[in-house]
This record gives C-alpha cells, structure tokens and sequence, in this order.
C-alpha cells in the first residue's frame, strides 16, 4: 500500500540507519564477552559496571554517528535521487546494548520473547493498523519502528535496574 518510491525510499534509509548502529553494535558483541567473564569470575558487579559503561559509550558512539549520517543527508539523497526527508538518524543503546549483555548473563529467553512479542506488536501490527486504518505512508513503519525501540527500552531497563538476569547459571560446576 506504500507505492515504490516509499518502499526505495525506506530501504535507503535502512541502509543508512544499518551505518549508525554498526560501531555500537561491535561494542554490544564486545559487552557480550567482558560480561561473560565477569560473570565467570564471580564478579556480579562488575558485570553491572560494564553494561551501564559500554552502553553509554555506544550512546555518545551513535550520536556521533547520527551526526556524521546527518551532515551526509543531503549528499546522499541528491545522488541517490531522493528527498533528504527521507533520511532520518536515531539512537536505539538501551533497547540493544544492554540486552547483549544480560543474555552473555544467560538471559536469553527474556530477550527473545520480548524482542519477538515487541516487534509484532509494534512494528508489524502498529504500522499495518497506521497505513491501513489512518492511511499513513511511510512514516507509519518509522512509527512502528521506533515504538519498538521505545517498548523494549523500558522494558529492558526494567529487567536491567531488577537484577534478574543476574540469577541465571550459565556454567554448571
């Protein structure tokens, strides 16, 4: 129902968002192991430690990155032939980063099912609802796509801030 200019238009910025979370996604897979062996050593708070840092520091990697893809809008858009609105940087640390962490912790099966349930119902569901009852374009999967980020943010701080993800044993002894 979007028309193929909306859909080349979502898949160049796709492309583009792809650009502003690769660095931040390298720390999360880095946060993976510090906190696997943080957690292998006994060393629970230091495994806390690490998340909150690496993620800030993805935080400040993608608002550098957000930056860079912003200043490239124009550039971009004109060689590619399309409009520079259709280029939209974002930051999405906390529904990303700190999930890496707590499944190295052996919470796995709680980001998975709410990395699921929050995509069906945010990014499929709300954007099928949006273009097909409201008629949006394709600001409707952008809407889609950041409710996600926004749900799993809270919800993946919830479950941070709770410490449970700290009670999983990953290695028996």
């Amino acid at each position: 129902t979007l028309g193929t200019v909306a859909i080349a238009a979502q898949a160049m910025t796709n492309i583009l968002e792809n650009l502003n979370g690769i660095a931040a996604i390298g720390i999360g897979i880095g946060l993976m192991t510090v906190v696997g062996q943080c957690l292998g050593a006994g060393r629970k708070d230091e495994a806390i430690y690490y998340i909150k840092k690496l993620s800030w520091l993805s935080e400040a990697v993608i608002i550098a990155s957000c930056l860079l893809v912003f200043a490239l809008t124009k550039p971009i858009t004109l060689l590619a032939g399309m409009e520079p609105a259709s280029v939209k940087p974002v930051s999405w640390v906390l529904s990303f980063i700190p999930p890496y962490g707590m499944r190295a912790a052996g919470d796995v099966k709680f980001s998975m099912i709410t990395s699921c349930c929050t995509m069906w119902l945010c990014r499929v569901s709300l954007c099928i609802y949006l273009c097909r009852v409201w008629g949006f374009g394709p600001i409707a999967v952008w809407i889609g796509m950041f409710s996600d980020w926004t749900l799993r943010a809270i919800i993946f701080s919830i479950r941070f801030h709770s410490r449970k993800w700290l009670n999983h044993r990953v290695i028996e002894k």
